[in-house]
């Protein structure tokens, strides 16, 4: 029965956490002057509640308080230091602390994540300091923008969950629409591939 308790206590923290954050981001979006403004409270403290933000996706540093708002992943000031040496077509730092930060770019850390980045990493064999000037990086990058995208277009913000389950039925939508990806069977005859085995990027 404690158990239970518990477990119902983190659930209805955590969905408080949410409804903050989610009213800090309805803040942000709304204003004009200026367009940007501080990391929200609510929205760093559930920042750093996603799977692996509790470490510099690059060495694995705790407490990282830097951001490649690129892939929605945080570093530590030494990685920050490489990452702007990549350039801000590569990858856009901000600090977390410091900076100020426009409701796009919150979202894409609050829907990134360095667990999900380093996870599509190593799917690609991807693990030197080269990975990031990859094609595989720049289609992590873009799909992301487009993510982020789709999310602010739904509204209030109600969390991962919720945004990656309508933002992936959507994609499929588009899918069946608007991109054929071509295929060649082995007796050499070409076919689309199916949106079926199409998968989403932010899992």
């Amino acid at each position: 029965m404690a158990i239970v308790k518990k477990d119902e206590r983190i659930v209805s923290s955590r969905t408080s956490l949410l409804e903050m954050a989610a009213e800090e981001l309805e803040t942000l979006r709304c204003h004009k002057q200026p367009s940007k403004s501080l990391f929200p409270p609510a929205c760093r403290r559930l920042l750093y509640t996603i799977p692996g933000n509790d470490r510099c996706v690059d060495c694995g540093e705790s407490n990282p308080t830097w951001a490649t708002v690129s892939y929605g992943a945080l570093l530590c000031m030494n990685c920050s230091g490489r990452h702007r040496g990549l350039g801000v077509k590569i990858s856009f730092v901000r600090s977390v602390g410091l900076d100020s930060w426009s409701h796009s770019e919150v979202l894409a850390m609050l829907e990134g994540g360095n667990r999900q980045l380093k996870g599509f990493f190593e799917r690609h064999g991807l693990v030197d300091e080269l990975k990031y000037r990859t094609k595989a990086a720049m289609f992590y990058r873009d799909n992301l923008v487009g993510h982020v995208k789709r999310v602010a277009e739904l509204g209030k913000y109600e969390g991962r969950e919720v945004t990656r389950q309508t933002s992936c039925r959507r994609s499929s939508i588009e899918i069946e629409k608007s991109v054929k990806v071509r295929r060649k069977k082995p007796n050499g005859v070409r076919r689309s591939k199916s949106v079926d085995e199409e998968c989403c990027l932010m899992k």
